[in-house]
């Protein structure tokens, strides 16, 4: 809840979540000394209080400084003290288009796509920075890997973790006949392919599994932990393109990440 929210609650004469409220308060750097000399409370049940105004001046410069506003967006949002509570108006794609030279920079919103360059019919996700700047070394890397993978009419765009899955990409992966994953063997690169699997139901969607990638799991250093077991097990059941890729890394009880795949 907002910070206008709960002064309002207060002023009414509702109950809060005192603690909570305390909490978001230090956020913004007000110290418990400053908050009991505005307010007294008394306690109603294990998170709940009766919230009294003792200084009506400083309830008022708390009311200034965080007013009721609207929430529509991440501008709002932030007047409101908190523009991570909503979503961003457009997503960014940094996409290094067939054949060309620089990366470019694809907006999409709501309403479609925001491209200075013609898009290609396939599409190469990266996950990572380095193999993406290094697309040349990643392309040999997976022209070795996969006999019958090729750079024609293929654009490549920079994952960055899991934001290439935002929902205003849809429109964008739509626009691709086929679309090749290359994550990590990891939690975070699984869970991207999840929720691209969730956002496109894309029929052409695949994960890459490079062949190579069993002997470079023996020798992994990142270890699988147990609490990551219960996550695996959850995809497998549900997405069967993770499934060879899962029985690897449980097999080694390993992780892996791509930037290994660049190593001569």
């Amino acid at each position: 809840m907002y910070i206008s929210k709960y002064l309002e609650k207060i002023k009414s004469g509702k109950p809060i979540n005192f603690d909570s409220f305390c909490k978001q308060l230090h956020q913004q750097e007000y110290d418990t000394q400053t908050i009991l000399r505005i307010f007294s409370t008394q306690k109603i049940s294990r998170s709940s209080y009766q919230v009294s105004i003792i200084d009506e001046e400083w309830f008022a410069r708390l009311q200034a400084k965080f007013p009721d506003y609207k929430i529509t967006n991440r501008v709002s949002a932030a007047l409101a003290g908190d523009s991570h509570k909503h979503p961003v108006s457009q997503a960014m794609i940094i996409l290094w288009p067939n054949q060309q030279s620089h990366p470019v920079v694809i907006l999409n919103n709501v309403t479609g796509i925001t491209t200075p360059v013609t898009l290609s019919q396939r599409l190469l996700i990266i996950e990572n920075q380095e193999n993406f700047v290094q697309k040349n070394e990643s392309l040999i890397f997976l022209k070795h890997q996969f006999p019958g993978f090729n750079d024609e009419g293929l654009d490549i765009a920079w994952g960055s973790g899991n934001a290439i899955s935002n929902r205003l990409n849809k429109a964008f992966f739509n626009h691709y006949q086929h679309i090749d994953c290359l994550l990590d063997l990891d939690i975070g690169g699984l869970t991207t392919f999840a929720n691209l699997c969730e956002l496109t139901s894309h029929p052409q969607l695949s994960f890459l599994l490079p062949p190579s990638a069993d002997e470079q799991l023996k020798k992994s250093k990142l270890d699988l932990q147990n609490e990551h077991l219960p996550i695996l097990r959850k995809f497998r059941e549900i997405y069967p393109l993770l499934r060879p890729a899962i029985e690897l890394m449980i097999r080694h009880k390993k992780m892996l990440e791509q930037e290994i795949y660049l190593q001569k």
